[in-house]
């Protein structure tokens, strides 16, 4: 194991063990030639002997090494010593979440909820976008700092471990609970899967359990698999969860990829309205199941025709009648002629002035009952009283919310802000509903806040050169400021080797940024000996004892040197020369001197 004290590619130098985890141990660390601290995360000694995982641990962690989020550990450079690969992070004070969680003696909040989720939403959101899914969205993996920023790590070794994760050495491994049942059957992961974890993220949080337990981690891959979780409202009946915060939980946490939140963005808008007005924005569409819809076009007809047949009194009791009458009129008169025609119409007659007054009489009462009803309505009930939502924008906060409930309405400060240019950071440029908008008292007002002038994100110019950098920082409205030049052991020369400030960090159009360019390894001068006459076999070990190696070696005739003896060297003796320079020699052939 790495002790306290090592210096890896003679520039990091291991502080103390702070963390570990199933495939890495993570040590506090120095950058010497940065003069910085940093975390080292390095792989356990079970995965360095693997070179398929070793070309995938390095290829994903150079494509993370591209994200620039503020939610985001940034990853610094992959590298290797020896037989030791890690990876060099920015070293975030703070705890993960899930020792929070196991610290705490009850569920978080649903107003505690989202603030947290939502950075984590920020930050997977920006890296779907980049193309790189995490695949293990875990609480162990989500760092809090004091101040509330939430940060989330294991970017670097997602990918390279989801095959190791389901497969290696014939067993699960990992954090299975977080898995998505697409995972846990083997399949490729997407977007989606990312999803899901963050569902299971959110019961873990609303319920204070996790939505599966099993014996082992195998019996809780089919757990997922074969069913559905527990709803969060009964997997702990001492905690209230609002009907919106369990929806928003299910869908995330849908067996079925197409049916769960397609961006980690709807998640958060969903979540946003659930924690603070227990409603929801993305409502799912009704499910259609196959079975139930049997009946074609000719059961409904033929339903159509019966219920037609058998519900209309009237056109029976004018059949019936007809029949009837002509009937009775035959038994008693003996006759059927035009005495039954006329009792037959006069039957038709009465029976259609009856239908005709029903229809009149009730077209009557219908209007009576509707006139009375809007007359009661309107003496029990009288509309609520609106009010107009006052103008808060251009307002700080404070002076804000003061308005807001002085005019009884409530305000709720929204995570995002935009850039304003004629608005102060912290004061109100956006309101929902807007000023002089009816609003019913005791209604919540979104406020979102200005961030100020537009920035930019000063971009990642780490391994650029000088000239590639100074056109990525005009593409965003930037300059380059100071230029120094370092040597250094492990940044090719010519590289940019670090900047200030860091990628990401917000700047005004025009600001300038510094940078630190490598000058390569420092190269020692030594002095070349003659070994012109000397015989090869002692030329050898005198010359690797200086520290030079022999390059390339010819032969020719030669009547002045003894053979095997040194005749020529290429640098000659007595000039100076960049340490580890090669010497080439020609030796004699012989036959000599006589």
């Amino acid at each position: 194991m790495i002790q306290p004290g090592t210096v890896l590619n003679n520039r990091f130098q291991i502080e103390e063990l702070v963390g570990s985890g199933g495939m890495s141990l993570i040590f506090k660390g120095i950058d010497l030639a940065r003069h910085r601290t940093v975390a080292l995360k390095m792989l356990r000694e079970q995965y360095t002997g693997d070179p398929v995982f070793i070309a995938r641990f390095r290829r994903e962690g150079q494509a993370v090494a591209g994200l620039s989020h503020p939610n985001i550990v940034k990853i610094y450079s992959v590298c290797q010593d020896g037989d030791v690969y890690y990876l060099v992070l920015e070293l975030i004070e703070g705890s993960d979440l899930k020792q929070i969680l196991n610290s705490m003696d009850r569920p978080f909040e649903p107003r505690e909820i989202y603030p947290i989720v939502a950075q984590v939403c920020d930050a997977v959101h920006y890296a779907h976008h980049k193309n790189i899914i995490h695949r293990d969205i875990k609480p162990h993996n989500i760092i809090m700092s004091p101040d509330g920023l939430v940060k989330v790590t294991d970017f670097g070794i997602a990918r390279a471990a989801s095959e190791a994760t389901v497969t290696h050495a014939g067993s699960i491994m990992g954090s299975v609970h977080y898995l998505s049942p697409e995972q846990a059957r083997g399949e490729t992961a997407d977007h989606r899967s990312d999803i899901y974890s963050l569902g299971v993220l959110l019961y873990e949080m609303a319920t204070g359990k996790l939505p599966f337990e099993g014996e082992s981690p195998i019996s809780v891959a089919l757990q997922k698999i074969q069913h559905d979780p527990v709803p969060p409202g009964e997997a702990n009946p001492d905690v209230a969860i609002p009907e919106a915060l369990e929806q928003v939980i299910r869908k995330a946490m849908h067996r079925n990829p197409q049916r769960r939140y397609q961006t980690a963005l709807q998640l958060k808008d969903d979540l946003r309205e659930a924690c603070f007005n227990n409603r929801l924005l993305y409502q799912d569409e009704p499910e259609v199941d196959a079975q139930e819809d049997t009946l074609d076009g000719g059961d409904l007809t033929r339903i159509f025709e019966i219920h037609g047949r058998e519900g209309d009194p009237a056109g029976a009791g004018l059949d019936e009648g007809a029949g009837g009458g002509e009937q009775d009129l035959a038994d008693k008169n003996g006759k059927s002629g035009s005495a039954s025609g006329g009792a037959r119409r006069g039957g038709i007659l009465g029976r259609v002035l009856k239908l005709v007054f029903g229809l009149l009489l009730f077209c009557a009462l219908a209007a009576g009952g509707l006139y009375v009803g809007r007359y009661i309505s309107n003496w029990l009930y009288s509309p609520p009283v609106e009010v107009e939502a006052p103008s808060v924008t251009g307002r700080t906060e404070s002076a804000a919310m003061a308005i807001l409930e002085e005019a009884g309405l409530k305000g709720v400060v929204l995570e995002e802000r935009v850039a304003r240019e004629n608005i102060p950071s912290g004061s109100v440029a956006v309101q929902d509903p807007a000023a002089s908008t009816p609003v019913r008292p005791g209604s919540t007002v979104q406020l979102t806040l200005s961030k100020g002038p537009a920035t930019h994100p000063v971009p990642d110019l780490y391994g650029e050169t000088q000239q590639s950098a100074t056109i990525k920082l005009s593409n965003v409205g930037l300059v380059l400021g100071n230029v120094e030049t370092i040597n250094d052991s492990i940044t090719p020369e010519g590289q940019i080797m670090g900047q200030t400030p860091e990628p990401g960090t917000p700047r005004l159009p025009g600001e300038p940024v510094d940078v630190i360019i490598s000058l390569g390894p420092v190269v020692q001068y030594v002095r070349v000996q003659s070994f012109v006459g000397m015989p090869v076999s002692d030329a050898q070990p005198a010359a690797r004892n200086l520290g030079i190696e022999f390059g390339y070696t010819s032969y020719e005739m030669s009547w002045t040197y003894p053979k095997d003896t040194i005749i020529r060297q290429n640098p000659p003796g007595e000039t100076q020369m960049p340490e580890g320079t090669p010497i080439d020699i020609v030796v004699s052939l012989g036959p000599g001197p006589d």
